[in-house]
């Protein structure tokens, strides 16, 4: 059993970095710059909805996975790994822009970036990530201090402040939304109560919740933003309730997957995407800056685009994988140098 929830959560993770490739497909082949009119748009809309669980299937994995720690003086050295990875892909972004773009950027600059993490555009996760990491020894030992029916009440109250309003609120204020912004830590609270009690629905059926909600959500969009283009709203964002639930269904799918009929090599694949997640992710700055203004060049049309976006994902997930993977060599050499701390006798 250990090693089918291992692969599963491989899955998950590699699902959720090559969905946010897909993500970045509709940010860089002018999508947002069209009308929402006619069928095509209607799915494109869709399509883009059922794909906005690539981050919440990340922090769902978090929470999933880290509800057990504990704090301890030595709990810091694990954000060395995730902080090496964004400092060696953020010299990449910038030595990116330098050489290819021509941007100017002096020493103090750097270092401005990197401390600012946008030293990779796409690091605001890393950013937003190592907070979540800081304070979840905490929030683990307030979660092991709650009943059933009390962890049930908390992960109540965070879809009720969290993912709701967002919901609610389309056509006006309803409720306060104050706390939408603060899914991450709604995830992360999802993610450990579906640690202790996993979803045991047929798989078609989660399969089916997953694309039928995010059919749901982007005809939702298509109504509310129809005959204008796709701006962001936290109800079609990763705050609203209807993605929270999609991604619920898909990361339950996911992670006990055991990958028993899977080939070999697609076994392998999945297992490399999710071991380089994080750098995939970071690096493809880099791939879509390459990759899009040719598709756009070679297929002028929204729907020719759309046509050629799987080759881009696949060309995006190869191109940053090959970076990803000298990053990640480099990181093992690297935190390999760290002296560990000594065990106590006993322990």
């Amino acid at each position: 059993m250990a090693k089918e929830r291992e692969f599963g959560l491989d899955a998950a993770r590699a699902a959720a970095v090559t969905l946010v490739l897909t993500v970045h497909v509709f940010q860089n082949i002018g999508f947002y710059n069209i009308n929402l009119q006619g069928p095509g748009m209607a799915l494109a809309a869709m399509g883009r909805m059922a794909c906005m669980t690539c981050v919440p299937l990340f922090l769902l994995l978090t929470g999933y996975l880290c509800v057990k720690r504990t704090w301890s003086p030595g709990y810091y050295r694990k954000l060395i790994p995730i902080l090496l990875t964004y400092v060696l892909a953020g010299i990449a972004c910038m030595a990116y822009q330098v050489i290819w773009l021509g941007t100017e950027i002096g020493p103090l600059g750097a270092a401005a970036r990197l401390l600012g993490f946008y030293a990779a555009p796409y690091a605001w996760y890393v950013e937003m990530y190592v907070g979540l990491f800081l304070i979840s020894p905490f929030l683990n030992a307030a979660w092991r201090g709650l009943g059933d029916r009390e962890k049930l009440a908390l992960v109540v109250t965070a879809l009720a402040v969290i993912f709701l309003p967002p919901l609610t609120n389309i056509p006006g204020q309803i409720l306060p939304d104050w706390w939408t912004d603060l899914y991450p830590l709604g995830y992360y609270i999802l993610g450990a109560w579906l640690r202790e009690h996993p979803i045991r629905a047929n798989g078609w059926l989660l399969l089916a919740g997953w694309l039928g909600i995010g059919a749901l959500s982007g005809a939702l969009v298509f109504l509310f933003q129809h005959g204008q283009p796709l701006t962001y709203a936290p109800w079609n964002y990763y705050q609203s309730l209807l993605v929270a639930g999609e991604s619920v269904c898909l990361f339950s799918l996911l992670v006990r997957c055991g990958g028993e009929r899977l080939p070999g090599p697609v076994k392998w694949c999945v297992r490399r995407l999710a071991k380089l997640a994080l750098p995939i992710y970071l690096l493809s700055y880099i791939t879509d800056q390459l990759i899009y203004p040719r598709l756009i060049a070679l297929a002028p049309t929204m729907t020719a685009r759309f046509l050629l976006a799987p080759l881009a994902v696949i060309a995006g997930l190869a191109g940053a994988g090959v970076m990803a993977q000298f990053v990640d060599w480099i990181v093992t050499a690297l935190t390999g140098l760290i002296p560990k701390p000594k065990q106590t006798a006993g322990k």
